[in-house]
């Protein structure tokens, strides 16, 4: 059975300014997959970070301090856990121009590879990013059969834990979640709900026609993420 069999579905994400949402304050929402704005057609080919605007400051464009492994082609080949075939789409955005630093984040999330790939049914998990408090994790599902996916988690997958931290997470409550489809979904979404965050939050402008589509087409609104 695939490890993404029986996953829920859903996009865990900040909440996204004109966006309702249900449950008061919380640091990450989870919107099911039928209340989401539709991909563009030509998301695949992640022309949209190459057209983006740099933010060079930002934790996600270089390697943050707290990263056990920053992300690179490179360190991608050198990660223990076998990962070989990369989708085309991570491909090419390791391989990109800056494609890392056109994107930001709400939350201050930065790239890790962690200590290794993840073993699991049918293929291993690339873990991707955290969120600067270890709210919660992105990693990259990489099928034996060439398929990929993004999944989240509240568990820090991918890392060495010592034993009280072992302990910790035999008490706790927590699963995976199919957040995207592809890399390049993912980041799409990424950069939306971000981008409208900080002009909305911190830039005080406008937003483009691009973005309000964006917004009302999250429908109704996001249910509060729990572990």
């Amino acid at each position: 059975m695939s490890f993404l069999a029986g996953l829920p579905r859903a996009w865990v994400t900040i909440h996204v300014p004109g966006t309702a949402v249900e449950g008061g304050l919380a640091t990450y929402f989870a919107c099911p997959s039928d209340r989401l704005p539709p991909l563009p057609s030509n998301v695949t080919t992640l022309a949209f970070l190459s057209q983006a605007a740099r933010h060079p400051e930002d934790f996600m464009a270089q390697r943050c301090e707290r990263a056990l492994a920053d992300l690179s082609a490179r360190t991608v080949a050198d990660l223990p856990g076998n990962v070989q075939t990369l989708p085309d789409d991570f491909s090419r955005f390791l391989d990109g121009d800056g494609l890392r630093d056109r994107l930001r984040s709400a939350t201050d999330s930065y790239f890790d590879l962690a200590h290794s790939a993840v073993e699991v049914a049918g293929g291993r998990l690339l873990h991707v990013v955290s969120d600067s408090q270890w709210v919660y994790h992105y990693l990259l599902y990489l099928s034996d059969s060439g398929d990929s996916a993004v999944v989240g988690t509240s568990f820090p997958a991918g890392f060495s834990l010592d034993d009280d931290e072992a302990d910790f997470w035999r008490t706790e409550e927590w699963g995976y979640t199919l957040v995207a489809d592809s890399l390049a979904e993912f980041a799409w979404r990424w950069w939306m709900d971000n981008e409208i965050f900080y002009r909305v939050h911190v830039e005080k402008s406008g937003l483009t026609a691009e973005q309000q589509l964006y917004v009302a087409g999250y429908g109704v609104a996001a249910d509060p993420w729990r572990k």
